[in-house]
């Protein structure tokens, strides 16, 4: 970006800023790298907890903490070609979107429902944003990652939740289905026992046979009869 976008960049986002408070209601900038943005109101209502944005972020700032709201962009285009966005905030969006499942292999985290939580359209992108308590632009929120940014990255959880473990946050699935008998392998060293076995039991019948074929008969030799010729019985 050269100097001469930048400075025009910086004249929308004040112009922003003093539009919102010249109507006395505050608004924050939304924006991501790539140019996509949007203007939330602070006195919007947020769904889950039913507070407004500005009370929820002045809180976690009275407390030193930065504040993570969650975008939601859903896959259905508008006619007019233009994105909508939903506001959450993030720790509760999370809540409701990814899950903790228990099984065999251990403990991952994985999407259980991927649609937003007011009109049920499929989700396209889940956009975080965090607003920093000690920023010099307070309206202004910091694009920060997204939906893969969570699954992946235990840090990036632990920095939405903050002090709350994020895997003791969410709701947990068991999954331990029955589990499959397993058949028994056997190894080549058992395998090689085995064939040696069989050759050594084929050798010795065959040696015995040879022994055997070879010792002259001990059966005794057959009576003779001798019958002398002119003579009656």
């Amino acid at each position: 970006m050269n100097d001469r976008s930048s400075k025009l960049k910086q004249v929308l986002d004040r112009q922003i800023y003093c539009l919102a408070r010249r109507n006395t209601v505050m608004a924050y900038l939304l924006e991501k790298g790539n140019g996509s943005r949007c203007v939330l109101e602070a006195i919007k209502v947020e769904p889950f907890t039913q507070k407004q944005f500005a009370d929820m972020i002045k809180e976690a700032h009275a407390k030193s903490q930065d504040y993570y709201l969650a975008r939601v962009q859903c896959r259905s285009n508008p006619e007019d070609g233009k994105n909508i966005y939903y506001c959450y905030d993030a720790r509760q969006l999370c809540k409701y979107i990814f899950e903790m499942v228990i099984s065999t292999e251990g403990r991952k985290i994985r999407i259980k429902n991927f649609k937003d939580p007011i009109n049920q359209e499929q989700i396209h992108e889940i956009s975080f944003f965090k607003l920093r308590y000690d920023s010099d632009t307070p309206l202004k929120a910091e694009y920060v990652g997204n939906q893969v940014n969570f699954l992946e990255n235990n840090c990036f959880r632990s920095k939405i939740f903050y002090q709350e473990n994020a895997l003791d946050a969410l709701s947990v699935n068991f999954q331990f289905g029955p589990q499959k008998k397993k058949i028994p392998i056997i190894n080549r060293r058992k395998l090689f026992t085995v064939f040696m076995m069989v050759i050594l039991v084929f050798v010795i019948g065959t040696l015995v046979a040879m022994v055997a074929e070879r010792e002259p008969s001990k059966a005794s030799p057959p009576l003779k009869l001798s019958i002398n010729k002119g003579k009656s019985i």
